[in-house]
C-alpha cells in the first residue's frame, strides 16, 4: 500500500488529475493520498526505517529548513511545501528494494508520456482542458494546460527527458520486443518536444542524449560521441524551429526579458542575505521594476539564488552534486541495477541543463529524482562493508537454511562421496544451488549430476542439483560487498558544494554581461 501510495502522489503532483477532472480538486487529492502514503508506511510491517540515513536526507532537511525559517511568513511557506516535505521522505521510506524503485522509474515514464499524448491529441480535437486556446495563443507552441505545462517552455522541458528514460528503461541491454515497444514511444517524446517549439528544452535535450550515448562507456568512445556530438549534432540543432535565434539573442525581446530576470536575481541575491523569500520572486520583481517589464525567473538556479540566497543555491546544487557522487561511486551487482544508476543519472543531468533556463526548482520533479537517488543510496548503503568479513560469512553459513536439509537448526551430514563428514554451513561455503543440473536423460529429478571436485580434491563428486561456488550469494550479501561506503557528508563534499555554488553564480553573471547582454 505504501508504493501505490506514493505513485499515487506523483500522479497528483505531476499529472494533475484533479485539473482534469475539476470535481477531484474539492476532495483535496493531495492531502488525501499524503495521509495514505504516511499510513502505510506506519502499519506496514517493520514500520519506518531510520528516517535520515544518507547525505541526501540530511541535505534535503537542511533545505527544507532553509526555506522555512528564512522567510517571514514561516507557517504560510510550511502550508506552501508541506507536501513536498512528506513527499520526499515517504517516497524514500516506501522505495525499499531496487525492483521498487525499477518500477516507480517506469510509472513516472508513464505520467510523462500521457503528458505528451494528451498535449499531442488536443490537436486533433481531443482536448478536455482547452490546451487548442492557449496553444493558439502562443502562436502554434504546443501547451498542455494544466497550471504546471501551460506554457510550451515548461511542457518541452519535461517531455524530452522521456528519451533517455526510454534507452535505458527499454533499449538497453533489452531483447527485442522490449525495444520495439521503445521505438512505438519515443516519437512520441520527440514530436511532443519539436511542437514546443523551445529552444531550451532542445538544448537539455541534446545534453540528456549526449549523456546518456556517453556514460559507462570508455573513454575513447566518450571521446567520439562528444566530438561528434559537439560538431555535426550542434550544426543539426540549428534547423529546429525558432533555435536560429540564439544567433541575435542581444535583440530577441525573449533572451533579454531572461536576462532582466537574471539581473534582477543578481540584485536580490546581492541584497539579501536569504534573498527575498520562497514564492516571492514575481511580486520581489514587479515591486522594484513595475508592471511593466514584471518577468518569471527564468531558470531555477536564479530563482533559488534570488528567493533563497546563496545558503539556499548551495543547498540546491549540493543536492544535485551529492546525487551525481552516488550514481559515479556505486557499484552495482546486475542489470536492473545498472539501469536503474544510469537512468537516475541522465535525470539529474538533464534536470541541471533544463534548470539554466526553466524554474523547476520548486517542482515535484526535483523532490522525486533526489528521493529516488537517496533510497537507491540505501539499498547499496545496506551492502557496505562490514568490519570482519569473515565472522560474517561463518554466521551467514550457520544461519542460512540448506536446501538439502537441516534438522533442529544443528549441522547434518550432507553431498555425496568425499563430502559426508562436512557440515552443512562449510559445505555452502563451496556449492551453490544450481536449477535443473539433472544429467540429460536421467530417469527422475533426483537423478545424481556429476560436478567438479572441492578444491584439493582429485575426486567427482556427486550432489543433487549442487555445482561448485566460491560462496553462497545470500551468505555474501550478509557479509556485506563494496557497493556504497559513503554514509555521510564529508569536508571535501561542502568544500566542492561551496564552489559548486560560486560557479552557479558566475555563470548566471556572464549570461548578463557578456553572452546575452544588449
Amino acid at each position: 500500500m505504501d508504493f501505490a501510495a506514493i505513485v499515487a502522489f506523483s500522479i497528483v503532483l505531476y499529472v494533475r488529475p484533479q485539473e482534469i477532472f475539476p470535481f477531484l480538486a474539492s476532495l483535496r487529492p493531495a492531502f488525501v493520498v499524503l495521509a495514505w502514503g504516511g499510513t502505510a508506511i506506519f502499519t506496514r510491517e517493520g514500520g519506518v526505517t531510520k528516517v535520515l540515513r544518507t547525505p541526501h536526507d540530511w541535505a534535503m532537511l537542511a533545505y527544507f529548513a532553509w526555506i522555512v525559517f528564512t522567510n517571514d511568513d514561516k507557517w504560510g511557506t510550511w502550508n506552501k511545501i508541506y507536501p513536498f516535505v512528506g513527499f520526499y521522505f515517504i517516497t524514500v521510506q516506501a522505495l525499499n528494494s531496487m525492483q521498487r524503485i525499477y518500477v516507480f522509474l517506469y510509472w513516472w515514464l508513464g505520467c510523462i508520456l500521457f503528458i505528451a499524448v494528451m498535449a499531442l491529441l488536443s490537436l486533433v480535437g481531443i482536448d478536455p482542458v482547452g490546451s487548442a486556446y492557449v496553444t493558439a495563443a502562443s502562436r502554434g507552441r504546443l501547451v498542455f494546460n494544466t497550471s504546471l505545462f501551460n506554457n510550451a517552455n515548461a511542457l518541452g522541458h519535461s517531455v524530452i527527458v522521456a528519451v533517455p528514460m526510454i534507452y535505458f528503461l527499454l533499449f538497453w541491454r533489452r531483447p527485442v520486443f522490449i525495444k520495439e515497444v521503445g521505438l512505438a514511444l519515443l516519437p512520441v517524446s520527440l514530436y511532443c518536444t519539436f511542437r514546443t517549439e523551445s529552444k531550451g528544452s532542445f538544448i537539455s535535450g541534446f545534453g540528456a542524449i549526449l549523456a546518456t550515448l556517453t556514460f559507462g562507456r570508455p573513454k575513447l568512445v566518450q571521446a567520439a560521441i562528444l566530438g561528434l556530438g559537439l560538431t555535426a549534432g550542434w550544426s543539426a540543432m540549428t534547423f529546429l524551429p525558432r533555435f536560429g535565434e540564439l544567433k541575435t539573442a542581444n535583440k530577441d525581446e525573449a533572451i533579454q526579458g531572461r536576462v532582466e530576470a537574471f539581473k534582477f536575481g543578481r540584485w536580490a541575491t546581492d541584497t539579501f542575505d536569504y534573498g527575498v523569500g520562497y514564492g516571492n520572486f514575481y511580486s520581489a520583481f514587479l515591486q522594484k521594476e513595475g508592471e511593466e517589464i514584471a518577468r518569471a525567473s527564468h531558470s531555477s538556479y536564479n530563482q533559488v539564488a534570488a528567493e533563497l540566497g546563496k545558503g539556499g543555491i548551495l543547498l540546491f546544487v549540493g543536492l544535485m552534486y551529492l546525487g551525481l557522487r552516488t550514481l559515479f561511486q556505486s557499484n552495482t551487482s546486475n542489470d536492473l541495477e545498472e539501469r536503474v544508476r544510469r537512468t537516475l543519472f541522465c535525470l539529474i543531468v538533464s534536470f541541471g541543463v533544463s534548470s539554466w533556463m526553466i524554474d523547476f526548482a520548486f517542482r515535484a520533479v526535483f523532490f522525486v529524482m533526489i528521493a529516488l537517488v537517496a533510497a537507491f543510496h540505501r539499498l547499496l548503503q545496506d551492502r557496505a562493508p562490514v568490519e570482519s568479513p569473515e565472522l560474517a560469512i561463518d554466521q551467514a553459513q550457520r544461519d542460512e537454511a540448506n536446501p538439502v536439509g537441516s534438522m533442529g537448526g544443528e549441522p547434518i551430514l550432507i553431498g555425496g562421496e568425499g563430502v559426508a563428514a562436512m557440515p552443512n554451513y562449510t559445505y555452502l561455503s563451496h556449492l551453490k544451488l544450481v536449477r535443473g543440473a539433472a544429467r540429460a536423460g536421467s530417469a527422475g529429478a533426483s537423478a545424481m549430476a556429476p560436478i567438479a571436485p572441492l578444491s584439493g580434491s582429485i575426486n567427482t563428486q556427486t550432489s543433487n542439483a549442487y555445482a561448485p561456488a566460491a560462496v553462497d550469494e545470500k551468505v555474501m550479501s550478509a557479509a556485506g560487498s563494496t557497493a556504497m561506503s559513503w554514509t555521510r557528508i564529508g569536508l571535501v563534499d561542502c568544500i566542492i558544494m561551496y564552489y559548486l555554488m560560486r560557479l552557479t553564480l558566475y555563470i548566471r553573471v556572464y549570461a548578463i554581461e557578456d553572452l546575452f547582454a544588449a
